[in-house]
């Protein structure tokens, strides 16, 4: 009698990527957009194109940075306080602007610039240290109440 293996298939996951970033550079210096060579090239994939960007000042991340359009964003910080302060970037370019906040502020929470001012912020209730600061008060309250008796 032979015995007859059952045909088990498994459920092939869907793959994630490509959901988020719809398109990322490596460096590239910032001398691309004194170029007319350049030109058509940065607006084809930059003009009109939101998502976020980093600015790098010899290798080190100086600025990340969000807008709806790479290309005029990026342009303009040539020529604003920031210009002369970077000379690569990066883009990745992100369909859902939805998100585009709460990315740069992962971006600069994990690793924070010189050029930025803020570092982002997360609403009040999605703040998780607060268990852990209740904890540290009710620890003083009985510290204090601990001292108080000692003394």
């Amino acid at each position: 009698m032979a015995i007859e293996k059952k045909a088990t298939r498994r459920k092939r996951r869907k793959s994630t990527k490509g959901r988020l970033i719809k398109g990322m550079t490596r460096k590239l210096p910032s001398s691309l957009f004194e170029s007319p060579y350049f030109k058509v090239a940065l607006v084809k994939v930059m003009k009109h194109f939101s998502g976020i960007y980093a600015l790098y000042k010899g290798g080190e991340l100086y600025y990340v940075g969000l807008t709806r359009d790479l290309y005029g964003r990026m342009n303009g910080h040539l020529k604003d306080r920031h210009r002369h302060r970077w000379d690569t970037f990066k883009i990745f370019r992100i369909k859902n602007i939805n998100y585009l906040k709460d990315i740069e502020t992962l971006i600069l929470q994990i690793h924070p610039t010189n050029g930025n001012r803020q570092l982002g912020k997360v609403p009040s209730k999605y703040n998780l240290t607060q268990p852990f600061k209740a904890v540290l008060k009710q620890l003083k309250k009985e510290i204090d109440s601990i001292e108080k008796t000692l003394k």
